[in-house]
């Protein structure tokens, strides 16, 4: 009886002590993404449209960040960072069109550097990554203008942690 009893008491303890299955919830903040907004280069406290908006991936111009991934509106950019390197490309075009296959627009090129660093969010969603020391630069297009004239970043020795604040300003 003193045996069944003790197996009943060990069940009955493992059986409280295991926790349910966790499912990351959807709001948990995740590897967040570089945001960026666009300023009148005169007015710089003033937001600025981008009309013809269109950002494309640097090495595979067949992937873009569109506005169906909320990930670009005329005055801001979304943009993902490539976790297992140190270095992100986009290409940014102005005024882009695409004219039965003929691209027309001003684009420069925004290359980011950045460190990685990855924090523990919890049991079920597992990791996220961090970057810190983040720079952005800015490269015309050969045979194409300078439309984007200036980057500042928000803080000194910018990192990017979470997507609730700005953390570049682009002027043109």
């Amino acid at each position: 009886m003193k045996k069944i009893t003790t197996l009943l008491l060990l069940l009955v303890c493992i059986a409280f002590s295991c926790e349910r299955d966790d499912i990351c919830p959807e709001d948990t903040p995740t590897t967040p993404r570089l945001i960026v907004e666009f300023r009148d280069i005169t007015l710089t406290d003033n937001t600025k449209n981008v009309p013809g908006l269109r950002i494309e991936d640097f090495d595979d111009d067949t992937r873009t960040l569109d506005e169906d991934h909320s990930i670009t509106s005329e005055d801001q950019m979304l943009l993902p960072l490539n976790t297992n390197a140190n270095e992100t490309k986009y290409r940014v075009y102005r005024d882009y069109e695409n004219d039965e296959d003929v691209i027309t627009g001003n684009s420069d090129v925004i290359t980011i550097t950045y460190e990685t660093s990855e924090i523990y969010v919890s049991r079920a969603c597992g990791y996220k990554t961090i970057f810190e020391n983040v720079v952005l630069t800015i490269t015309p297009e050969t045979g194409s203008d300078n439309w984007m004239l200036f980057a500042a970043p928000e803080n000194d020795n910018q990192s990017v942690i979470n997507e609730d604040e700005i953390h570049y300003t682009i002027r043109h």
